[in-house]
């Protein structure tokens, strides 16, 4: 006859007398446990090793070339406004930016139409 010992959360322990081959199913059973849970813990270890030591990986879902094209032609924008006339570039401000329909910016007669035709 072998012994199992069970401990409680409570801290209190209970023994109870099996035969042999319970004994060795229960010493099966603690074995599967615990490489069940070597291997939930190496899983989870292995997603944050990485992080951990300051090591991230690319995310996919953000295209860095799509990126790189987007900054490239803001600049390129910005450059282009830097030569237009003060009007014009008024012009284009209130028009793109601040999202100004032309019918409004003829109300306000800030701008012939002509100017318009132009730009």
């Amino acid at each position: 006859m072998q012994v199992i010992i069970y401990k409680f959360v409570d801290g209190t322990t209970n023994a109870v007398e099996v035969t042999e081959d319970i004994y060795l199913i229960h010493l099966e059973l603690l074995q599967q446990e615990k490489r069940n849970h070597w291997r939930e813990t190496r899983r989870h270890t292995s997603l944050y090793y990485f992080t951990d030591m300051g090591i991230d990986f690319e995310d996919k879902r953000i295209d860095l070339f799509a990126e790189i094209v987007r900054k490239e032609n803001a600049e390129r924008v910005h450059k282009a406004l830097l030569t237009l006339s003060d009007k014009r570039r008024d012009f284009v401000r209130k028009f793109y930016y601040e999202e100004m329909t032309m019918r409004q910016l003829q109300v306000k007669r800030a701008y012939r139409i002509p100017l318009y035709r132009n730009v």
